[in-house]
């Protein structure tokens, strides 16, 4: 979610996130389809209302179905804020950043399985290791944590504190790497972006300890953390240059890789390809071994971009609504638009099935 966007209201009464849901547009498929081959799509919600969702696009751009959970469900009510989702096996895991709770669906039929709740304050992020999935709380206040939970029974096993954060969350070769240092802001208007600091947390999974903590150079704010093929990236920006770190989450050690330009905001890696947006909407690729930094954007998007991957060749962008309908545009790599769908409320991610 984008805190700058809400902070008059957060530093009024406490802060809080602002997100997603709702709105049929297109083919409505039958509530017992199989949704594998497709793209999930999650809707955060409005906050103070109850409008989260996902919507779903299958592969070959035919299929599309707003409001997947309650169709599948019941017509249950998802949540306020659906924060991201994350696979293991024949599961997805809804974590949703209120209520406090992680819904777990079968990921094909989206038919609820079970809920989580237990120890979990303003959940974030989550991924798996082995038998056990972790994932983020953080309140900004007095919460940075990592919980730990058994994919078997759900048990919650632990939580391990941070001083400062708890954002993304990734496994990389064999070892879960937390985010623990991003943005902050300041608490009077304009509530210009500062850092809270330049680290990452690297757990063992055998033990649920910290093996090692990482501090990458101080340049910027820490936007983004991804992994691909065993390693960690970290994606970090200032007002005139960005960085891409490549980290080794068995030594420690990290490479780096400058871009003069600057306010990238989001990273994602595709057929060993980097792809990032830009503060002005522009979207750039380069390949992940080359020092040089791109000049001419793939394409650059419209509205409030919010929600941005690429899976198999394809973009993903959201042009996001925070109070009615978002819209989606899909593009190909090389920027041509494929399609347009109309989403929920503060679409922001995309998760390949």
């Amino acid at each position: 979610m984008n805190f700058k966007k809400i902070l008059p209201f957060l530093f009024a009464s406490a802060l809080v996130f602002n997100v997603a849901c709702s709105s049929d547009d297109f083919v409505e498929e039958t509530k017992n389809q199989a949704y594998e081959n497709g793209i999930f799509i999650t809707n955060e919600g409005a906050f103070t209302t109850p409008t989260s969702e996902v919507s779903f696009v299958s592969n070959d751009l035919g299929t599309f179905e707003n409001k997947v959970y309650g169709n599948n469900n019941n017509n249950e009510i998802l949540g306020n804020v659906l924060q991201t989702i994350g696979f293991s096996g024949e599961n997805a895991y809804l974590v949703s950043n209120v209520p406090n709770k992680i819904d777990i669906v079968n990921r094909y039929t989206f038919k609820k399985q079970s809920t989580v709740t237990s120890n979990l304050d303003n959940p974030r992020y989550i991924a798996f290791s082995g038998s056990q999935y972790y994932v983020t709380n953080n309140n900004f206040f007095n919460v940075m944590k990592l919980n730990v939970y058994n994919t078997a029974n759900n048990g919650f096993v632990t939580s391990i504190s941070f001083p400062r954060s708890a954002e993304k969350v990734v496994e990389a070769n064999g070892r879960i790497v937390v985010q623990t240092d991003g943005v902050t802001y300041e608490t009077a208007p304009p509530y210009s972006e500062l850092p809270t600091g330049y680290s990452l947390t690297i757990i063992n999974p055998t033990t649920n300890t910290v093996a090692n903590t990482i501090t990458l150079p101080s340049n910027g704010i820490i936007r983004d953390l991804i992994a691909y093929n065993g390693d960690a990236y970290v994606l970090a920006s200032s007002n005139t240059a960005s960085y891409i770190y490549k980290v080794n989450t068995t030594s420690g050690s990290f490479s780096t890789t400058t871009l003069t330009l600057g306010q990238a905001q989001k990273l994602r890696i595709d057929a060993n390809k980097f792809y990032f947006n830009d503060s002005s909407n522009k979207i750039y690729t380069m390949n992940l071994n080359s020092t040089t930094t791109p000049t001419t954007p793939i394409v650059t998007t419209t509205g409030n971009l919010y929600g941005f991957n690429v899976i198999d060749g394809r973009i993903y962008v959201s042009d996001a609504s925070f109070t009615g309908d978002s819209k989606v545009n899909i593009y190909s790599t090389s920027g041509t638009l494929l399609k347009t769908l109309t989403t929920g409320i503060a679409t922001s991610g995309f998760y390949k099935n």
